[in-house]
């Protein structure tokens, strides 16, 4: 890798890529579903026997988008050397012991831990839980890379943490107003009503105004001090727009919880992170495989040609969920499933560090040294 700390000539702009692609394939690029559902399916987050048949064709569809994400991940891990290299041993361990695990736990799925709960319950829930944690952090990582582009000390990363508070102070504010407000529309979905139950004591008494009211403070203290260091950056309005905008779509996406309840948001946060992850995966790959005449790995190969391969690669793929439609409540399909979303929360942790030099230099972050082909 070369020292060299100056920003690649694509930094110049303060657009990931332009205007039209930074909005449409990576901040907005899950509203088309979101009016498909609400307006198109007609699912309002007022259940009721009609809206049934028209929530599972939903599921089914943000099943399939998701399904093609998250093989993208494995097609760049086993389908790059470079990538590969760099965790060789654990992308081999992973996957043995992810498979392992996940096979055995459903082997007893029948069996209780004693609360109530199985153990396959527990995967499902840990599951739920990190693709939470997997999707924000995805777009902190997209609203990270807008500030090491523009500088100006946002790139700083006492001022990724703001970034952070922020994202997840958000997260928690509109959990609560969820649990406070818009409790009925968990009775939409099985697994939700679960869910509801659980959570059900923490909505009695003024328990859900205390926590509503400590969620406001703590959001309000986050964007506080967020804002404060964000306006001392010398930047134009079309130059902090990129990150602006990104930031306002993430909070437009989370309001969707609010209006159309946690399911319809769920399932579209789902989507815009899958879309969002092809979008950018193409992107990054064009770039640094087009620095790299020399690699002919099945990967470079094909990312050089973005338009191409992701109509293959994701048509391939959808093919392929369709195929499998009669398996999935079967054990070996749920063990597949379940354990490549494990593998791609994981493998994602490991290979998209921005302020590595891999990463950033390819994305035009400043500090990030740019790569030698």
């Amino acid at each position: 890798m070369s020292s060299i700390t100056t920003v690649s000539a694509n930094a110049t702009s303060a657009w990931l890529r332009s205007a039209w692609w930074d909005l449409g394939c990576l901040a907005f690029c899950w509203v088309p579903f979101y009016l498909w559902v609400v307006y198109g399916l007609g699912l309002d987050g007022s259940w009721g026997s009609t809206a049934t048949s028209a929530l599972g064709l939903a599921t089914v569809v943000a099943l399939a988008i998701t399904y093609v994400h998250r093989h993208y991940t494995f097609v760049l891990v086993y389908g790059d050397h470079g990538t590969f290299s760099r965790r060789a041993r654990d992308f081999i361990v992973a996957p043995i012991l992810t498979f392992a695990i996940v096979g055995g736990v459903r082997a007893f799925k029948g069996a209780d831990l004693g609360v109530g709960i199985s153990p396959w319950m527990l995967v499902l829930v840990t599951i739920g839980v990190w693709n939470v944690w997997h999707s924000i952090m995805q777009r902190y990582g997209i609203l990270r890379i807008y500030a090491g582009r523009s500088g100006q000390g946002l790139e700083a990363r006492a001022h990724g943490k703001r970034d952070l508070a922020l994202l997840w102070s958000c997260v928690l504010l509109i959990a609560a107003i969820v649990l406070v407000f818009r409790a009925e529309s968990f009775a939409g979905h099985n697994n939700a009503k679960l869910l509801l139950r659980v959570l059900g004591p923490l909505l009695k008494g003024p328990a859900p105004w205390v926590i509503l009211a400590g969620s406001v403070g703590i959001t309000l203290a986050a964007f506080l001090r967020w804002l404060r260091y964000e306006r001392r950056a010398e930047l134009s309005l079309a130059e902090r727009a990129p990150r602006l905008l990104f930031l306002a779509s993430t909070i437009a996406l989370l309001g969707v919880f609010i209006v159309h309840g946690p399911i319809i948001g769920y399932l579209c946060f789902g989507v815009a992170h899958a879309l969002e992850y092809v979008a950018f995966v193409h992107h990054f790959g064009e770039r640094k495989f087009a620095r790299d005449p020399q690699n002919h790995s099945f990967v470079a190969r094909w990312m050089r040609r973005p338009w191409v391969f992701g109509a293959l690669l994701s048509g391939g793929l959808l093919a392929l969920f369709w195929s499998l439609s009669d398996l999935r409540r079967t054990d070996v399909y749920l063990v597949y499933y379940m354990g490549t979303s494990m593998l791609h929360f994981l493998f994602d942790g490991w290979i998209w560090k921005v302020r590595k030099p891999h990463v950033g230099g390819h994305l035009g972050v400043r500090g990030a040294a740019t790569p030698s082909a």
